[in-house]
């Protein structure tokens, strides 16, 4: 077994995805920009849950064995589901994950963003679909509203690092690539630009590539383990979820505070059978959004 704690290791460079919105449905106005820095704190709930309860089946298992003064071993049913577990939370570790948005409004009813989150870089377009509400240029005046419902699509390139086969000599790796294509709808209300709540259903895929060499040197082990601990080229996931926030301020700067919630799908085929790595997922976050410029001009009606 001494070839599997490696290989968990070198999935390491596993990340979650950024779940957080920061932004309601109203476009920027042409040549507005808004500049958000924010944190968000990634909770993989049910694979936390998944850690935690094999390590206290297989805790009260070796607690068992010495009560009564006999051998404990882990079998191969509970070395491979402890082994899942730990994959499981290396490809969607917890942790906080700090980001910087810049959103620019190219025209009316469509504005732009890149993010930088120091794990991935997304990129994305905001399309406003529908507008209820006062007319509105770039600022909300007191006692103003607008009510809007806008679609987004994004795309982010994750960055990964593989130190621990390359200080241990073992191999050489390089060559992890993630991508993560991201459709939310966004819904909110404005009331004098002070007070804005918003919600954002959205669905997410990734695809995350292994690097070929560690393919090739995972399908190497079953001589040392005695079982397949080969791995896939390519792992697919799916997240469904939403994202419910509110924002306070007054023209220029707000601060924002949501939720994200929903649920990660990836059944990738590990160690010879298709395994279960999706669960329950919760990413709540905070930010402080600046924004600036743009034309002076009214929104034409019924924007």
């Amino acid at each position: 077994m001494r070839f599997l704690p490696l290989l968990l290791l070198a999935l390491a460079p596993g990340c979650a995805s950024t779940l957080s919105t920061q932004q309601t449905a109203r476009t920027l106005a042409p040549g507005q920009v808004q500049v958000t820095g924010g944190v968000g704190v990634f909770v993989p709930v049910g694979t936390l849950i998944n850690v935690v309860d094999a390590g206290i089946t297989e805790g009260e298992a070796a607690r068992d064995a010495v009560d009564d003064d006999r051998p404990y071993s882990l079998s191969e049913e509970a070395q491979q589901r402890l082994l899942t577990a730990g994959v499981a939370l290396m490809v969607a570790p917890p942790g906080a994950n700090p980001e910087l948005m810049l959103r620019v409004g190219v025209v009316d009813r469509l504005d732009v963003g890149l993010r930088y989150s120091g794990i991935s870089l997304r990129g994305d377009v905001k399309v406003l679909l529908a507008h209820g509400g006062d007319e509105v240029g770039r600022y909300l005046e007191p006692g103003q509203r607008s009510f809007d419902l806008a679609l987004g699509v994004g795309v982010s390139r994750h960055f990964f690092s593989s130190p621990v086969l390359d200080v241990l000599e073992v191999v050489q790796m390089g060559d992890f690539s993630r991508y993560d294509v991201e459709v939310p709808l966004y819904m909110s209300a404005d009331w004098g630009d002070i007070f804005k709540l918003y919600a954002a259903p959205k669905y997410i895929y990734s695809r995350t590539r292994l690097d070929a060499r560690l393919v090739d040197y995972a399908q190497q082990g079953k001589p040392v383990t005695g079982f397949d601990a080969s791995l896939p080229a390519t792992v697919g996931s799916h997240f469904i979820g939403s994202t419910l926030g509110i924002a306070v301020g007054y023209r220029y700067v707000h601060l924002y505070a949501e939720l994200t919630g929903g649920y990660f799908r990836s059944r990738p085929q590990l160690f010879g059978v298709e395994r279960d790595l999706g669960g329950v997922t919760l990413m709540p976050s905070v930010g402080l959004a600046i924004r600036a410029g743009g034309s002076d001009g009214r929104a034409a009606p019924g924007r």
